[in-house]
C-alpha cells in the first residue's frame, strides 16, 4: 500500500476536501508543485487554477481554487483558498444562472470554472 498525506482544502465557508491522499497537485504562484507523503515543509502562495488530487496513480478529484495559500508538512497539506468549487459536482447551468448576478470578482472566477468544465 502506498504512502498516503493527509489533504485538506477549506474555503471561509466549509471544509471542500479532508482525506488521505497520495499527491497533490497545486497551481503555485511559481508554478504547478505536487506534494507527496514525507515533502520538505512549505508554505506556497497559490494562484487560481485546478488542484489535482491522486490515488491509485491517477487523478481522482479536480478543485478549481481562486489563488491561496498551501501549508504543506511532512505529514499533511492543507490549502486555503477564497474561493472554491469541486468540478466533479459542479452543474454548468446553475454556474451560468450564478454568474448573471454575481459580483464581478465572483462572475470571473465562476466564468473561470465554466471554462474549465
Amino acid at each position: 500500500m502506498a504512502e498516503k498525506t493527509q489533504f485538506e482544502l477549506v474555503t471561509p465557508s466549509c471544509i471542500l476536501a479532508q482525506k488521505a491522499v497520495e499527491m497533490v497537485v497545486a497551481p503555485g504562484v511559481e508554478g504547478l508543485f505536487g506534494v507527496l507523503p514525507r515533502h520538505a515543509p512549505l508554505l506556497a502562495g497559490l494562484e487560481r487554477g485546478i488542484v489535482e488530487v491522486h490515488e491509485g496513480g491517477k487523478v481522482t478529484d479536480r478543485i478549481m481554487i481562486d489563488g491561496g495559500l498551501a501549508d504543506v508538512s511532512g505529514v499533511s497539506v492543507t490549502i486555503m483558498a477564497e474561493r472554491a468549487i469541486d468540478l466533479s459536482t459542479a452543474n454548468i447551468t446553475e454556474l451560468r444562472e450564478t454568474v448573471a448576478t454575481a459580483n464581478d470578482a465572483e462572475a470571473d472566477f465562476l466564468n473561470a470554472v465554466i471554462a474549465a468544465l
